[in-house]
């Protein structure tokens, strides 16, 4: 639903018929010239009266495409955009409004973080020396799975699915992610995922992301059963497929359009982040992904802090702005404790429902989750 515009407003005139005027200023009737005197002054020679000041006609308010908004936050958004953009006022292009989002199942339908982690798996990419095994917990599965790899690594890749071994590795490490993330926490699997990239340097690792990402965009979004053995009866399941959110990236569009500093900051391993974001032309200045430390010219096996989750978003941006948002996109309980810094707009997505409540409690507005 369009928001409503100016209205016009009908005034009726009740007093007696007045001679029509032109609205052409060229066609009016021009008044006859009096060389009658007021108070002493020639009238003829008196100065004219000052032009009035030209107004700056306001700027147009910017509209986001109809897509599925509910009317409450789109007309919100348009709001927010019109008062803060660079048409407003009181813009300060050295002190610009900040955007805040998510990315995983938020600004896109899909976890990269999750895509890429499976493409390293079945493409075995990872720089896999002994320092690097010591990554991977040995209480959930590292030794099985070093064996496995051990046995079709050396092989052509063009039997790797023939070998038992092949799916063994495939399965335990996709199984240790899962369990550090069910047993310890969301912290604690993502930073490891992170991790995994400990040996190749930044850029290699963002152009692999990359064309892990857009292989992707090409499938269908769907899930894949990855067992461990040709009978396994307890596989294991893997979304695959990324999607683009059109909303979520003319949203964007038109916040960078507008003059606004837009930031994605979210647990995803900061090469991956970097290049997902590519599609929304978002400055990679402005990602902020889990951070690995350096280990020379390569991604060191530690993380940085803070964390991209929870307290960490909100030290991230205290930290790169000082101030806070004044439009921020909440996907779930990781993101509360940064909506709750500042007052500006916030908007929370409807997938985590404790999230939804504390929205109800503090008047945030709630979307549907485009990516469901």
């Amino acid at each position: 639903m369009e928001r409503h515009g100016l209205t016009a407003v009908l005034v009726l005139f009740l007093s007696a018929p007045a001679a029509a005027k032109s609205l052409n200023y060229r066609m009016r009737k021009k008044p006859a010239v009096s060389t009658s005197t007021v108070s002493g002054v020639d009238a003829s020679t008196a100065e004219a009266p000052a032009p009035a000041a030209s107004v700056k006609p306001a700027a147009p308010t910017p509209r986001l495409m109809a897509g599925r908004w509910t009317p409450e936050v789109r007309a919100a958004l348009e709001k927010v955009l019109a008062a803060k953009g660079r048409g407003a006022p009181d813009y300060d292009p050295k002190t610009p409004p900040v955007a805040v989002f998510p990315w995983s199942d938020a600004l896109v339908s899909g976890d990269p973080a999750e895509l890429v982690f499976l493409r390293l798996v079945t493409d075995a990419k990872f720089r896999s020396d002994d320092a690097w095994w010591q990554i991977v917990p040995i209480g959930y599965g590292r030794q099985p799975t070093r064996a496995a790899y051990e046995q079709f690594v050396s092989l052509s890749t063009a039997i790797w699915t023939t070998q038992p071994s092949y799916h063994s590795w495939r399965k335990g490490m996709l199984s240790s992610y899962l369990s550090l993330c069910r047993v310890v926490g969301r912290r604690e699997c993502r930073s490891y995922l992170a991790r995994l990239w400990a040996g190749w340097r930044e850029d290699e690792a963002e152009d692999f992301a990359k064309r892990a990402l857009d292989d992707e965009k090409r499938r269908a979004a769907t899930s894949e059963s990855i067992p461990g053995e040709p009978d396994d009866r307890r596989p294991l399941r893997a979304r695959r497929g990324l999607r683009v959110i059109p909303e979520m990236r003319d949203l964007v569009a038109k916040l960078l359009a507008a003059g606004f500093d837009v930031w994605v900051i979210d647990d995803v391993p900061q090469p991956t982040l970097a290049a997902s974001t590519r599609d929304y032309g978002v400055d990679p200045s402005r990602t902020y992904g889990v951070q690995n430390s350096t280990d020379g010219p390569s991604l060191g096996a530690e993380v940085l802090a803070p964390i991209p989750t929870r307290g960490g978003k909100t030290e991230i941006v205290q930290a790169a702005l000082g101030r806070p948002a004044d439009l921020m996109l909440g996907r779930d309980a990781a993101d509360f404790d940064l909506l709750s810094y500042g007052d500006g707009l916030r908007v929370i997505l409807d997938g985590d429902p404790e999230l939804v409540r504390k929205a109800g409690e503090r008047g945030w507005l709630v979307q549907h989750a485009f990516w469901r």
